[in-house]
Parts: structure tokens; sequence; C-alpha cells
């Protein structure tokens, strides 16, 4: 059922529920060709429960990858409602989905593309990564997390073209401390040149977002965040997403503008 511009309520069959993680899942759907239209960095909202006493406020997803009428999207278990989604998404054959909402990434006019991820912010940055794949641009991705134990499916971004860097706070995979920190180590040793010349894309927890986003900016350069917040509707209309513009009065929602933005039109 299309609900909106763009925007279908769908009941989505459950493919596979594949644990990556101590705590992170990913699920593939199939539906229609409800969201073969939709482009990178648009999301989803799942139903988790109607039952009384449940979590019944849906749960927003970026998708992750799109296969023809399969999609993929990533959580981590993370509360109730997670922990509740998760055993709907091993039992039950449907699941009800609404999407594809909001603004997806900008494409940008560069030659190669700089994707970041923190954490669980890998989950865009696939569809991204996968999008410029497809178009045979040069993509290089960081990715930090805690530690080795919070990686997955690395492997799926070592092809042409293509070339991932991973950073853990413990060190015990790849470079050790933040991903900006391995942005500013690969910067320092010249493996990364002028931010200029890179389309910047940074997802992962605010705090992360807004260190990268600042260090993006100090260096005469501008990137893409898409930001990660409860969102009950998914259309604007329970306003209750509502990120500080930067340079005016008033608020973005985050469900309906974004979840993109460039990073120099908000307050984190």
């Amino acid at each position: 059922m299309k609900v909106g511009k763009g925007y279908y309520e769908i009941s989505a069959n459950i493919i596979s529920l594949k644990k990556e993680t101590e705590n992170v899942y990913s699920a593939v759907l199939s539906a229609g060709n409800e969201m073969g239209s939709s482009i990178p960095g648009q999301f989803i909202n799942v139903q988790v429960s109607q039952e009384f006493n449940s979590p019944v406020l849906r749960r927003p997803f970026a998708v992750s990858s799109v296969n023809g009428n399969e999609f993929e999207f990533i959580f981590s278990v993370v509360g109730r409602g997670t922990k509740l989604l998760a055993g709907m998404l091993e039992t039950q054959k449907t699941i009800n989905v609404l999407g594809p909402l909001g603004n997806g990434f900008i494409d940008g006019e560069a030659g190669r593309k700089l994707l970041i991820a923190g954490g669980l912010g890998i989950a865009p940055i696939k569809r991204l990564a996968d999008h410029f794949h497809d178009m045979n641009i040069p993509v290089t991705i960081l990715w930090g997390n805690r530690t080795s134990g919070d990686f997955f499916d690395t492997v799926h971004y070592n092809r042409e073209n293509s070339e991932i860097l991973c950073s853990t706070d413990d060190g015990s995979k790849g470079f050790k401390g933040n991903v900006l920190d391995l942005l500013k180590n690969e910067l320092g040793s010249g493996n990364i040149g002028s931010l200029n010349n890179y389309d910047i894309f940074a997802v992962g927890p605010d705090p992360m977002m807004r260190s990268v986003a600042e260090f993006v900016e100090r260096n005469n350069a501008r990137c893409q965040v898409s930001l990660e917040t409860p969102m009950a509707c998914g259309m604007g209309v329970c306003q209750g997403c509502a990120v500080k513009k930067r340079d005016s009065e008033g608020y973005y929602l985050v469900c309906k503008d974004g979840p993109v933005f460039y990073s120099d039109q908000i307050v984190f």
C-alpha cells in the first residue's frame, strides 16, 4: 500500500536473519519493487510489535543493500525493542515495513570517494559503497570499531577500485585509535591526499560524526553525514526528530529533510 509520495507500507517476506557479531544481525527481506527505487542513505521504519505492553513505535534502519526484490538492513540488539525484533525475524514469515523514507546521499562531483564509518554506521556506508562500485568510481572506506570482534563481512569491500582500512580503540585490528585518528594518520602518511579531492561521507555515533566533520571543515572541505535518531513516524508528522539549523533559525526534521545532511547545515 502506497502511503505517500514514494512511501509504501508493505508486508515484507523474511528471507534470512544472520548473526554477524555477538549483538549485531543482518536481515534480508523481500517485497515487490518498492525498494528498487530507493537510493543510498534512505531508510525503512519497521513495526516491531502491536502487542499490549510491547514497544509500539517503529524502529528506523538504513537500507544496507538492495538486490532485485530483496533488501537488507543491519541492527544491533541493545534493548527490549531490538531484542523483540530479532525474535520476530527469527520466528515470523513476514514483517511490516514502511519505506523507502528520507533523502539519501548526493553523489558529488569528485573523482574519488571517502567513506567513513563508526560502528554500525557501516550499514548505510555499505549501500553507498556498492553504488559507487557499480559506477566504477574509486572508493576508500575507513571503518572504526572498539575491538576486532565488532567487524564483519569486511571481505565484501575488497574489490576493484575499492579499499577498506580498519581501526580499533584497543589495537586488536588495523590501526590503533578511533576512525578520526585513522583519517589523520592516512593524511599524514600521504595515503589519502587533500580532502578537497574527495567527496566525503561519514556515518556513526553523533560524537564521531561531529569530530570528523569539524576536522574536515578545518581542512577546507565538507562532508555529508547521516544522522541516527529515533523516528516514530518517519514522515515528518510527529515532529520528534528535530535537529537545529546552523546558519538560520529553526529546525530540520531528520526523517523528512534528512537523514542525510551536509555537516555544515546542522548543529550536532
